[in-house]
């Protein structure tokens, strides 16, 4: 595998530093949370049922042109409260936006 060009190597790691990881979780109902991510422009990309820790999340990842934001909720008895997870690698203002609404 050859280098990438200095200049390529330059606009990657510029485009790295605007977006940012944050999880939170959300006391909203997913179909709230789907709703704004399609105001947004994310459109809807891949959907599983997984497994972790003895529990069984749905969980369905949304993109845009340059940001990713996963929504997973948990599948089962409701035996207690159970709030979705939102994670999104986005920029500053995406995150701003979702917060709002969790």
């Amino acid at each position: 595998m050859r280098p990438l060009p200095i200049k390529r190597q330059c606009k990657i790691e510029v485009q790295r530093e605007a977006l940012k990881l944050k999880s939170m979780p959300s006391f909203t109902k997913v179909e709230t949370i789907e709703a704004k991510l399609a105001e947004l422009d994310f459109e809807e990309v891949s959907s599983a049922t997984v497994v972790s820790d003895g529990r069984f999340w749905h969980k369905r990842t949304f993109e845009n042109a340059s940001e990713t934001i996963t929504v997973s909720d948990e599948v089962g008895d409701v035996i207690y409260m159970r709030d979705p997870v939102i994670t999104i690698l986005g920029n500053s203002e995406t995150i701003e936006k979702i917060r709002k609404i969790a």
